[in-house]
């Protein structure tokens, strides 16, 4: 689905311009009075493709030039919507409270953030949006003028990039567990806001169901392969656990005390933003997170465990597993008794936090299976073109078995080991507080 330039730039001059400059947002010091001195003088478009980020949406980057009480002034915005779909295709995406939840975070969650951190908290500006009950759209401001950029690379970060991710991200969450207690009542007004974002319908769209499906035949193949002396009936227990994506996914990522707090959900590469030194090392500096479609309240494991998973190889991953995740505790423990000035409570130590980690394997590895190969060798065709194409059972089954190739099986059969090994370690169940009964006997796999 190409993007239609002149079609993008239309719309923005006679409906999302004007708009972003009577609310405010465009311009700090906006009167009325001066409106008709707003003039466009020149707009460029540019695609953000699959090359650089798997979107589900169409994005892309707008340089808006413009006259405003007769001074030249420039804004650089990042436009994400909705491709054009049919409602029932929408609907099964969950477009509309993916962009609810990102739009009450930009306006009624960050706000709290950046005042509780004295405007420590980096994220995009937010300008603009607009929710329908077929289409949806949100406009923000684009972080690469202020010296931020995703990586280069789309997966396998370096154990630099894979520390500052998780300190950055130990921060966040210690900020949300302070919010909890010390503004209890406030949470609980701004969590309630939340959609489920992931896990509403109890249908799925066939092909990313097949795809799934077929990631975990792949996972049990590949741990075959290399490391045959994990236990293939803990592999099978896997399997079974997370066959139904949304009965598994519905209970495992279901808020439970006292570990719940403010998660992003989506906690990867793709979502998140690092400035790096000037001498041109390559050394991060500093990280930030956007993309909060799957903002949710949940345990913090959720955004741990996917990260590890989706962005950092075994190299990294395995090798520095226990100094990386004293990074993430240590700055998760750290936020929190600065925020709230009292003590860590009782369930926020290390080991707790070690055993909730290992019960959220499951999940980040049934995400691994069918979603790593996209990064590690990236689809020519958008998400939203791949939806809308005519692809038989047997190429989406043969894709996913061998899209990635050595590099994805040697991973997820990896993951698969590291799971076994901490489960057996430390004594923890990967379906623990998991009710399978409902889909167990309906289990197929080879």
């Amino acid at each position: 689905m190409s993007l239609i330039v002149e079609n993008e730039i239309e719309w923005l001059k006679t409906s999302i311009l004007t708009e972003i400059l009577r609310n405010g947002r465009l311009l700090d010091n906006y009167s009325e009075s001066m409106a008709n001195t707003f003039q466009v003088d020149n707009i460029q478009i540019k695609l953000i493709g699959p090359e650089e980020a798997y979107m589900l949406t169409i994005c892309y980057r707008a340089t808006i030039d413009f006259k405003y009480a007769g001074e030249q002034q420039q804004r650089k915005l990042i436009i994400k919507r909705t491709p054009k779909i049919s409602r029932d295709l929408y609907d099964s995406l969950q477009f509309y409270y993916l962009f609810n939840n990102e739009v009450n975070f930009y306006t009624e969650i960050l706000p709290v953030i950046q005042m509780q951190t004295k405007g420590q908290f980096t994220a995009p500006k937010y300008y603009h949006s607009e929710i329908n009950a077929n289409s949806a759209f949100i406009i923000l401001g684009d972080f690469a003028m202020d010296g931020w950029s995703v990586t280069k690379d789309r997966v396998g970060l370096s154990l630099e990039h894979a520390r500052i991710a998780v300190k950055y991200l130990g921060k966040f969450h210690g900020f949300g567990y302070a919010m909890k207690n010390n503004e209890n009542k406030r949470f609980q007004q701004l969590t309630k806001e939340f959609r489920e974002s992931r896990f509403t319908s109890d249908s799925m769209n066939p092909m990313w169901d097949l795809t799934l499906k077929t990631g975990l035949k792949r996972a049990l193949k590949a741990t075959n392969k290399y490391h045959p002396d994990v236990d293939m009936d803990f592999v099978k227990k896997f399997q079974q656990l997370v066959f139904s994506y949304v009965g598994y996914g519905r209970q495992r990522v279901a808020p439970k005390e006292p570990f719940s707090t403010i998660c992003h959900g989506d906690y990867l590469r793709n979502n998140v933003a690092y400035k790096y030194d000037t001498d041109s090392s390559g050394n991060p500096l500093d990280i930030m997170m956007f993309d909060y479609q799957t903002v949710r309240l949940s345990s913090p494991m959720i955004d741990l465990s996917v990260f590890l998973a989706c962005s950092v190889f075994a190299d990294v991953r395995y090798k520095h597993f226990d100094s990386i995740f004293d990074d993430y505790c240590n700055a998760l423990f750290e936020s929190y008794t600065k925020q709230s000035n009292q003590p860590l409570p009782e369930f926020l130590n290390r080991q707790n936090m070690l055993n909730e980690y290992v019960r959220f394997l499951p999940y980040s590895i049934s995400i691994s299976s069918s979603f790593l190969m996209m990064l590690v060798d990236p689809p020519q065709n958008t998400p939203a073109e791949l939806f809308l194409m005519q692809t038989t059972e047997e190429d989406i089954i043969n894709n996913c078995m061998t899209q990635g190739g050595e590099i994805v099986d040697r991973e997820i059969a990896h993951q698969l080991k590291e799971m076994f090994d901490l489960s057996r370690l430390h004594n923890v169940e990967i379906d623990e507080d998991i009710d399978s009964s409902a889909w167990i006997n309906s289990v197929v796999l080879e």
